[in-house]
């Protein structure tokens, strides 16, 4: 099938901060999660009869745990895929609010045959929804586009008539898919992180993209940002590219969250999850060395056929907890000649065993203190404007490489030599840490606009 033309709205033109692409291993810190022993802690079936939950995005606001989350009745796909809002005071045990869909595929739109993977963010006083939208069945993904939606109060939604985001444009990565938008309100826009599925030197690719808007509606171009690790996920296995990503802004730390997909009995299949992050830099990613998890990791995703783990999303709550939910599901195992489906079939369907099939949820506590509060200051080297607000300035008479490093312990930003101005407008307010390459010399300073 001929993919759709590209299709970007604007009056605004508006361009990323960053103009290439850098992906390389981290030896520093990821967080390693600790999963909920209650997950899958929404199942197949919960809220109404034979619901299928996929694609959780979530929020919080005003101590309340809000969840976006696409879900279709039951797995023939009979049934169009909507939108539906959660509510939770713990972000384990979930309810509907409302009852029904707050999205619905409407006739006659782009969105005709569907909804899926919300992702929600407050931006400039109103919330923004973006989906996944497709005009006719879910399974064809070459006619997939990324729509958009506004709500005063993330219950009642009006989407826009054309989508933000199609396949093409000349770009040959994303020339036959695009979907599976994360969005990220980073200082004054909102990133909007895509999965993009083309060509690039003549193979077959997946990979993350990126558009920014100042406004939350009208985007600009969009360019790769992440690609497969092949070092974690050699081509030779099977491993085909990434998908699903969401973000997280930790003071000037992006981390990106993503799924993973590799090519099982010939079927594209999603099978772990990743984690990426940059320092400030849309230009430099690092990746992690390991999955955050596979597959494998749990029995209600662990199988062989017709088994995934996808659709990561994350949130920093109270006290330093980083928090990630994810979807998955097992309604297959194929083992030679043996075939057992976690599923019963009646005169009404096919219905999955609901502990097969859900939501989970992991967590992980970044430490209160991570032992710079124990650095004295030294005399030999001083920071100037503290408070800082744009910039500052080393002054050392030995040549040093620096690290700033934030409250939570995190590499914000690297400075060679002393004497030259750094730019730290884009850093949240806080106390962060100057230390030297060799840890020989430290010396605190502060942001406060």
């Amino acid at each position: 099938m001929k993919a759709a033309s590209f299709i970007i709205t604007f009056s605004i033109l508006v361009s990323l901060n960053f103009t290439g692409y850098s992906q390389t291993p981290n030896p520093a810190f990821f967080p390693s999660f600790q999963s909920y022993s209650a997950s899958p802690i929404i199942k197949y079936g919960d809220g109404f009869a034979d619901a299928a939950w996929n694609d959780p995005c979530v929020l919080k606001i005003n101590g309340q745990y809000i969840m976006y989350i696409s879900a279709a009745k039951g797995i023939t796909g009979t049934d169009k895929v909507k939108i539906y809002r959660m509510i939770s005071s713990d972000g384990y045990a979930w309810s509907l609010s409302p009852a029904t869909p707050v999205l619905v595929p409407l006739t006659g739109t782009y969105y005709a045959g569907g909804a899926e993977t919300p992702s929600v963010v407050f931006f400039q006083g109103q919330y923004h929804m973006y989906i996944i939208a497709y005009p006719g069945s879910p399974q064809d993904a070459y006619s997939f586009t990324i729509g958009h939606a506004v709500s005063s109060d993330g219950i009642n939604w009006q989407m826009d008539t054309a989508p933000i985001l199609a396949p093409g444009g000349g770009a040959t990565w994303m020339g036959s898919i695009v979907g599976e938008p994360g969005a990220l309100v980073y200082h004054d826009s909102v990133y909007l992180f895509f999965s993009g599925g083309g060509t690039e030197n003549g193979s077959q690719v997946q990979s993350i993209g990126l558009i920014r808007s100042y406004d939350g509606t009208h985007f600009g171009t969009a360019l790769e940002a992440v690609k497969l690790p092949q070092d974690v996920y050699p081509l030779s296995d099977g491993w085909f590219g990434l998908s699903t990503p969401s973000a997280l802004a930790i003071n000037d730390s992006i981390y990106l969250f993503t799924d993973v997909a590799k090519m099982i009995n010939g079927k594209w299949t999603q099978t772990a999850l990743h984690q990426f992050k940059t320092f400030g830099n849309l230009s430099t990613w690092y990746h992690s060395s390991t999955p955050i998890y596979t597959m494998a990791d749990f029995s209600w995703t662990n199988g062989n056929y017709l088994s995934e783990i996808r659709s990561i999303t994350p949130l920093m709550d109270d006290n330093n907890r980083l928090r990630i939910w994810y979807a998955g599901n097992q309604i297959g195992n194929i083992t030679g000649t043996d075939t057992t489906y976690n599923v019963t079939v009646d005169s009404l369907g096919i219905h999955v065993d609901p502990n097969h099939w859900g939501i989970g949820t992991s967590e992980y506590q970044f430490p209160t203190t991570t032992g710079i509060t124990t650095y004295a200051a030294d005399a030999e080297v001083s920071v100037y404007p503290s408070p800082a607000s744009d910039y500052i300035i080393i002054k050392c008479e030995k040549s040093k490489e620096w690290n700033i490093i934030n409250s939570l312990g995190q590499v914000a930003a690297h400075q060679k030599s002393s004497g030259s101005r750094i730019d730290v407008s884009r850093f949240s307010n806080g106390i962060y840490y100057i230390i030297a390459s060799d840890a020989s010399i430290k010396q605190k300073f502060m942001i406060n606009r």
